[in-house]
């Protein structure tokens, strides 16, 4: 399902209104990108996932967060903050870590799966279309 929702709390405001990626790659952008950055925080990686042209809402991704807790990929626990509340922080765990490895092949075989598919599309559009029916 791609998801099509924009608003200013879902999606950087510099990301084009029309470009959206299918929620399911939500899981695997925070592995991705708890592999890159480390222990972060929630809205840390809401920031991140959204830049890349994610459109998803908060809770999504701290319900995604917690059920990767219960499957054992990250760990979380709280940080106190200079600026206002205690914050939740997540980490990898070694399957989370596996996981990401996982993730980021998934990617790039559908990288490479979309590149062959826009090629095959671009050389068959400067080809003459013929229509059913047609002699």
């Amino acid at each position: 399902m791609i998801t099509t929702m924009t608003t200013e709390t879902s999606a950087p405001p510099d990301a084009p209104s029309t470009f959206a990626l299918p929620r399911r790659f939500l899981r695997t952008f925070l592995l991705l990108a708890l592999d890159r950055d480390g222990t972060s925080h929630g809205y840390e990686l809401f920031e991140c996932v959204a830049a890349r042209g994610l459109v998803v809402d908060m809770a999504g991704v701290y319900r995604d967060l917690r059920a990767m807790e219960r499957h054992d990929l990250v760990t979380s626990d709280w940080e106190p903050s200079d600026s206002g509340p205690d914050r939740r922080v997540y980490d990898l765990t070694d399957a989370g870590r596996v996981a990401a490895a996982g993730a980021a092949d998934e990617l790039a075989t559908i990288r490479d799966g979309l590149t062959a598919a826009l090629l095959d599309f671009t050389v068959a559009a400067d080809q003459p279309v013929m229509h059913l029916g047609a002699s």
